[in-house]
């Protein structure tokens, strides 16, 4: 069952940086950056094949990838004089391109992983799903710690009210109260619940959960019975137009959760790396293969889309090495009218390399810290 885990994980990941890379590959060659090698994976290439001008690789480590462009990391002293004195590169390289054009090739790999996000969502919507889950009947966990007062005491809800909106939006299931409560941490959410026929407004402010950032109330099902039910198919643009509205939706959740990490959430928890993510695609997929082929597709395709989103947004912050980085330095070199010196590049991706590399290290301990407590 691990190998299989793994496995899904892999895949899962082999195709968000596959879109990611597909992404810088096309916006290059759109601009005539010639690409000399394309790349699935890391490390020693266990299949390549060169067709036309560039190779296409299989790396030994299947966690990342990348795109090497002809001239891309070419900021020798050299390159800058011949730079300033008019001289262009060779044509076809990466610093022969004017700024506007690299900025294109760093925003196509992110802007990628956001389209992605919106094929797999809207092939979901097109084909309908089933999910299981509770109704949106709730009991209060102080009932049962009684020593706690949680914002579902202090907003007056009790067992047995059915929450029938949060923050303006339908609920029609328990699954609809923990998307929309979880998301929302430390945000006050007006609320209608129906008590015994009669529709309530309240308001509530969930508290965030250190260990994983989510918001949480202080409540839990009303009974164990399971309800299943299945999407309608939706038609190709109402699919679509799904698709977009819940990509987008998660765009802003992943932007605003940017914030999360300083207000108080435990990093080392919190905070995913390249082994955990893997993990936990593989793990939430297998969990749902086991209540049927459907649910575990939805699910799978579902953290896909997550796991996407989040590294469009990653990649789009503004630190060096990350595409983010590279188009705030190509867009000083449009208003310099002039490309920045390699000692100050040199700098700026020696930074790049120290942040990127510590963030790495720190996400490396926490999923050693994950595994250990499992």
């Amino acid at each position: 069952m691990l190998v299989a885990k793994i496995a899904l994980g892999l895949l899962g990941l082999g195709i968000v940086v596959f879109f990611h890379e597909l992404g810088h590959f096309l916006a290059a060659r759109l601009v005539g950056i010639n690409v000399e090698a394309f790349s699935i994976g890391w490390g020693k290439p266990i299949l390549k094949k060169k067709i036309g001008s560039c190779e296409y690789r299989l790396g030994m480590f299947p966690m990342g990838g990348y795109c090497k462009m002809q001239g891309d990391s070419d900021y020798s002293n050299e390159a800058y004089k011949k730079l300033q004195e008019g001289l262009l590169p060779e044509k076809g390289s990466y610093l022969a391109a004017p700024p506007a054009a690299r900025i294109l090739v760093c925003f196509a790999g992110p802007f990628f992983n956001l389209v992605l996000a919106v094929i797999l969502l809207s092939f979901v919507w097109g084909f309908g799903f089933e999910t299981k889950t509770f109704e949106n009947k709730i009991k209060l966990l102080s009932d049962v710690n009684q020593n706690e007062v949680y914002p579902a005491d202090i907003a007056g809800l009790k067992t047995g009210d059915r929450i029938t909106k949060i923050n303006k939006k339908d609920i029609a299931y328990y699954y609809d109260i923990q998307k929309n409560i979880g998301t929302n941490a430390k945000k006050e959410l007006p609320i209608t619940v129906d008590r015994d026929g009669e529709l309530i407004q309240l308001s509530i402010t969930p508290l965030m959960e250190e260990d994983t950032g989510r918001g949480i109330i202080g409540i839990y099902p009303y009974n164990n019975e399971i309800i299943s039910f299945r999407t309608p198919k939706l038609s190709i643009p109402a699919a679509i137009v799904t698709g977009v509205k819940e990509s987008y939706e998660t765009l802003i959740l992943s932007v605003t959760s940017l914030r999360l990490l300083f207000q108080g959430i435990n990093l080392t928890k919190a905070v995913s790396g390249p082994v955990r993510i893997t993990y936990m695609m593989g793990d939430v997929a297998a969990q749902g293969f086991n209540q049927s082929i459907g649910t575990g597709l939805y699910i799978f395709v579902n953290f896909i889309s997550l796991i996407s989103i989040a590294l469009c947004v990653m990649n789009l912050l503004p630190l060096p090495i990350l595409d983010g980085g590279m188009i705030i330095l190509f867009l000083i070199e449009m208003i310099r009218r002039k490309p920045a010196h390699p000692k100050a590049i040199a700098v700026f991706q020696t930074c790049g390399m120290v942040i990127i590399f510590s963030l790495f290290v720190f996400a490396l301990f926490g999923d050693i810290m994950f595994f250990v407590d499992k």
